[in-house]
């Protein structure tokens, strides 16, 4: 059995105040890292994949809110056997400091990953 009691050599309970007020305390939050610059908007190639996809398919609120996914995927979807790793990069991603895509785009991004998985087994037969 544990006994956490104050008396206890090496441990002090601390308000939540004292370590906030402190010399190294926590006075103010560090800074947001700096993105890497994006694209500002679609590129032709991306613009013409749009265009080529069926309606329902057609990622509109991903090219209006991150246009670099969009023309990374218009640049990669001639070349099938890479999209899975893009994907998976994208949904998965564990790097720190995400924020994380909206339920739209996430909902328009998983259905453009159905319609590749169906074009490769369709290819396949």
């Amino acid at each position: 059995m544990f006994d956490f009691s104050p008396s206890q050599t090496g441990w002090m309970a601390t308000a939540p105040s004292a370590l906030m007020d402190g010399p190294h305390g926590l006075q103010h939050r560090p800074p947001p890292p700096k993105r890497a610059p994006q694209l500002c908007g679609l590129s032709g190639i991306a613009e013409e994949w749009l265009a080529s996809l069926p309606p329902r398919y057609q990622p509109l609120t991903t090219a209006q809110r991150h246009p670099h996914v969009v023309n990374r995927l218009a640049a990669l979807w001639e070349k099938p056997l890479s999209l899975p790793a893009y994907f998976d990069e994208l949904l998965l991603s564990d790097r720190p400091g995400r924020a994380g895509f909206s339920f739209e785009v996430l909902t328009e991004l998983g259905d453009l990953r159905s319609l590749l998985e169906f074009a490769m087994h369709r290819a396949r037969q």
